[in-house]
């Protein structure tokens, strides 16, 4: 899911949260655990792609055009919610009680969207260890072989959902048979 998604989506569950009494502890856990989680994207694009242009707008290319060599994206796994649940659990950390449900959230979306952009099945691409497995290696984990531009600038990648960047698979019918879905261009 696109930035400006994971954004709304998130602003809209704490507003839910506080609106139904929850503490501000427990709000603030579900934005960091529904938007900042992305953090770890900087983290991949830093220590394990070596890139250095730091712009938002260079770092949002480099993603939405698909130009990820390795993909480790430690808070990104279902190894990681897991870890926290039973962290949680023993401390009772209502913080860590609201990342974790902003982790939920986040995770399938990620799997939806995303899948739908990569036209991939990304469920087994949210464990560590299959990312681990693959050597962290984009290719065999989400089959980009070459980057892919996209154009539109920041903000139009940034709210990719709303531009409807990627549109819904249109199945055609001839001589009363189903033909192949193709995706229908903008």
């Amino acid at each position: 899911m696109s930035p400006g998604g994971h954004l709304t989506t998130t602003a809209l569950a704490c507003a839910a949260a506080h609106a139904a009494g929850a503490s501000p502890a427990l709000v603030a856990g579900i934005a960091m655990g529904g938007f900042l989680i992305d953090l770890d994207h900087v983290l991949d694009y830093v220590a394990f792609e070596g890139r250095r242009d730091l712009r938002p707008a260079a770092f949002l290319k480099y993603y939405t055009e698909q130009r990820t060599q390795r993909l480790v994206l430690l808070l990104h796994s279902y190894e990681m919610l897991a870890l926290l649940i039973g962290l949680a659990w023993v401390t009772g950390w209502s913080w860590l009680w609201g990342y974790v449900v902003g982790m939920a959230f986040h995770l399938p979306l990620d799997i939806v969207f995303n899948g739908q952009v990569l036209s991939r099945n990304l469920v087994p691409f949210y464990s560590f260890t299959v990312r681990w497995r693959a050597g962290f290696r984009a290719e065999p984990l989400i089959g980009v072989t070459a980057p892919r531009p996209v154009g539109g600038g920041f903000w139009r990648s940034f709210f990719s959902e709303l531009f409807l960047l990627t549109p819904a698979p249109r199945v055609e019918v001839r001589a009363g048979r189903i033909g192949e879905a193709r995706r229908s261009a903008l």
